[in-house]
């Protein structure tokens, strides 16, 4: 069991800066925001993607480390980190509230994501990008061979989660649904739920900044800039994080 310590240091683990983004996996940015809203006291580390599945708790990123003892999965890691810090962030909420941010968080983390990972490693130049920055010392013929795993790879995850079975125009119109609706609600206040952030946003923001920012610019990433509304959104929270910057370069993290 963890103890409930709040002075103690946390460690978080996630993947090597990549395409511009201070972290290629939301989920790692969603446990840094909460983190940060928290003022807790944290350090990154960095795990190469194929070290991943060997040594995460959870089999993938985020983990985090407090003392001797490690957690996985990004929800369950908040839910930690606001008992441990005793935090009102779901405090408040009514219920209507919860359901609502319930539902957009698992459109944007079940759903828009989906469209996110496929826009990524499907789209040459990004593919190509993200492998660069994993392989930065490794052969071309390496990298070739990463690359057309990963199209594999990816191709059979987003089967069965199923935009990879649509075609271009379908994708197009399933996600600018899902990123319609995320900019119907946050016309409303200055945060998901009004105009206090909540846990929601945490997904949200990580969300959309992993689409917006990402470099170079996928056709998921045109499709959201139709919506001013989501850098603006973005600003925000940033700002009622001190400034947390959601990009980063990456600095040749050694393999």
């Amino acid at each position: 069991m963890i103890k409930e310590n709040n002075s103690a240091v946390i460690t978080l683990y996630g993947m090597p800066p990549a395409g511009g983004l201070r972290q290629l996996s939301p989920f790692v940015v969603k446990v840094e925001m909460a983190l940060k809203y928290l003022n807790a006291e944290y350090k990154r580390e960095f795990i190469m993607p194929l070290k991943i599945s060997k040594s995460s708790p959870s089999g993938k990123v985020p983990w985090i480390k407090i003392d001797d003892f490690e957690l996985g999965e990004s929800d369950i890691i908040i839910e930690h980190l606001i008992r441990m810090h005793k935090s009102d962030l779901l405090e408040g909420l009514s219920s209507d509230e919860l359901i609502l941010g319930t539902a957009l968080k698992r459109l944007t983390e079940k759903n828009l994501y989906w469209y996110m990972v496929w826009s990524k490693w499907m789209t040459p130049e990004s593919r190509e990008e993200i492998i660069d920055c994993f392989l930065p010392r490794w052969p071309k013929f390496i990298k070739q061979l990463a690359s057309i795993y990963a199209v594999s790879k990816q191709t059979s995850l987003s089967k069965v989660h199923g935009v990879g079975s649509l075609s271009p125009a379908d994708r197009d119109a399933e996600a600018s649904t899902d990123l319609l609706t995320l900019a119907n609600q946050l016309e409303k206040g200055d945060f998901l739920l009004g105009q206090n952030i909540t846990v929601y946003d945490f997904s949200v923001a990580s969300m959309l900044a992993s689409i917006l920012f990402h470099v170079p610019q996928t056709w998921l990433a045109d499709l959201a800039q139709g919506y001013p509304v989501f850098p603006a959104y973005l600003n925000r929270v940033s700002d009622r994080l001190g400034g947390f910057p959601f990009t980063e370069v990456a600095s040749g993290v050694q393999d």
